[in-house]
């Protein structure tokens, strides 16, 4: 075989034990970390570690595996447990509130970081760091499309009277406008009246992104009244 058949060809019938599980393991810390670092930049619940450890625990999961024989062990239960497995986790990083439900492109960021884990420990390093890069393409440049070409542009401004909580307010609603790239459409101006601030914000969102947006402010412990005025 060529010298570059591993790129297309399991690993393993290049490399011998134990320099091939240390390689894979070493594949899956590198793949894990290229998804992580997109959801660890936009501060989500499952982060660069979380799903460095996600992908390696798929990994090795995977590779402990294909120790088992007919007689010992079936290879697939372990592949099947890893799937049933990593759903729960993804589970608990699905928020409820009222009817905002946020927290389901990260669920899918962990699932999908286990399957390119379990790739890597099947022996195919490289088919993991291309679904990796593919997945950080995803992640980083869907949204901005989805943005721009799907849903239609809403415009509307929002009244908010709420209490600063000692800064913690102003910290909570940057990281829900981070959350939505907000950043550069979002104008504050607020107005202290005691310990409660009025403020307007001039949001444009697609129509879909502005419901989410506007249930998640509205969710905040600190916001005593919100007020939607000249909604288009």
């Amino acid at each position: 075989m060529m010298p570059v058949d591993w790129l297309t060809h399991s690993l393993r019938g290049y490399v011998s034990s134990p320099w091939v599980e240390i390689t894979l393991a070493v594949a899956s810390i590198i793949c894990g970390g290229i998804v992580g670092s997109e959801r660890q930049r936009h501060d989500k619940p499952a982060g660069l570690r979380t799903l460095i450890l996600v992908c390696l625990g798929s990994t090795v999961f995977t590779m402990i595996s294909f120790a088992f024989t007919s007689t010992t062990g079936d290879s697939g239960r372990v592949a099947a447990q890893i799937v049933t497995g990593i759903g729960f986790l993804g589970a608990g990083a699905i928020l409820h509130s009222g009817n905002s439900v946020s927290g389901m492109t990260t669920a899918a960021a962990i699932w999908l970081t286990a399957s390119i884990g379990m790739t890597v420990g099947a022996g195919y390093p490289a088919s993991g760091l291309g679904l990796s890069l593919l997945a950080r393409v995803v992640l980083a440049g869907v949204l901005r499309w989805e943005v721009r070409r799907l849903g239609g542009m809403a415009s509307t401004s929002v009244e908010l009277a709420l209490d600063e909580d000692h800064g913690k307010t102003w910290i909570r609603l940057e990281r829900i406008r981070e959350e939505f790239q907000v950043t550069e459409q979002l104008h504050v101006q607020k107005e202290s009246s005691g310990q409660i601030v009025r403020m307007r914000l001039d949001l444009q969102l697609p129509r879909r992104h502005l419901r989410e947006f506007l249930d998640q402010v509205a969710a905040l412990p600190a916001v005593k009244e919100i007020r939607e005025v000249n909604p288009q």
